[in-house]
């Protein structure tokens, strides 16, 4: 496996950085990085399928993004194909199984890669995140990545990966401890029974960003947290807080019952297909009545 240099490291680092900066966003902040690339004039697009991983269109400075592609996986791809875009490379096509390895040897990709990561998971943003739960990654637990990853808007496995080789803020037994468990089953132990369902755990500490979610996912927010509108519909009271899942697209508010928090709430339709700032918009055709 070819190795990038530290100067093509640092160059991926400082470029990650600098578009976060041209795009508005401090290095601490957590982003939403289909808002990012459209803030930096470069228009994102889902479209039907999963037969290819993602694409950069340089004549047309577009992304391309199989809607069908889990939501963690779909944000991290979106970073590597803006990778392409912020170093002036050719148009490029993905294939599914080079992504999911990794990536391959081209030190382009691999420099794609690593402005991904940073453009997502800076050392300040993860740090923070960690921070103000009160915890240390060394001594953190699935549930507790689980969170942070969501908070972050990038897979489980993707932010143990990066505490692991990216920040080194954890060691090797404490990732394969991490990796052990599965997304899958720490959504079983949340939701207290098997499902498929995209699940977004936010707690009193998520800050900045939007909660997205697509129709048919799960939501966990503190007992007590309300939400207001349509968008949402409460399911239970499970162990770790309460159970909402998102039943139309459009905007709602979700906040604590002294106020003290808030946080906006936007629902996708399932399957989008087209340019990504228009995903929330509201479907009349959903949950109208007979």
């Amino acid at each position: 496996m070819a190795t990038l240099t530290r100067p093509q490291i640092v160059k991926a680092i400082d470029r990650a950085l600098r578009c976060r900066l041209k795009a508005g966003y401090e290095a601490i902040e957590p982003v939403c990085v289909f808002d990012l690339a459209t803030k930096l004039k470069v228009e994102v697009r889902f479209v039907a399928g999963n037969s290819f991983g993602g694409m950069y269109a340089k004549d047309f400075e577009k992304i391309l993004i199989p809607t069908k592609r889990p939501p963690g996986r779909q944000a991290f791809t979106c970073a590597h194909e803006l990778g392409h875009w912020a170093f002036g490379h050719g148009t490029r096509v993905e294939l599914i199984e080079e992504l999911d390895k990794g990536g391959s040897d081209d030190p382009d990709e691999r420099m794609a890669n690593v402005f991904a990561s940073h453009l997502l998971m800076p050392d300040w943003a993860v740090e923070d995140a960690f921070r103000r739960r009160s915890l240390v990654p060394a001594r953190c637990e699935a549930l507790d990545c689980y969170r942070i990853a969501n908070q972050l808007g990038i897979g489980y496995e993707t932010l143990v990966q990066h505490l692991r080789y990216g920040v080194k803020l954890i060691k090797d037994d404490r990732a394969e401890r991490l990796l052990k468990t599965s997304p899958k089953e720490i959504r079983t132990n949340v939701l207290g029974t098997p499902d498929p369902r995209h699940l977004i755990i936010a707690d009193q500490y998520w800050w900045r960003v939007p909660i997205d979610l697509t129709v048919g996912d799960a939501l966990i927010l503190p007992v007590g947290f309300q939400a207001d509108g349509a968008v949402l519909q409460q399911i239970g009271i499970t162990f770790h807080g309460t159970w909402f899942e998102a039943v139309r697209p459009g905007y709602c508010r979700v906040f604590s019952e002294d106020h003290g928090w808030s946080s906006f709430v936007r629902v996708a339709r399932k399957d989008y297909v087209g340019r990504s700032k228009f995903r929330f918009l509201e479907d009349p055709d959903v949950n109208e009545p007979a």
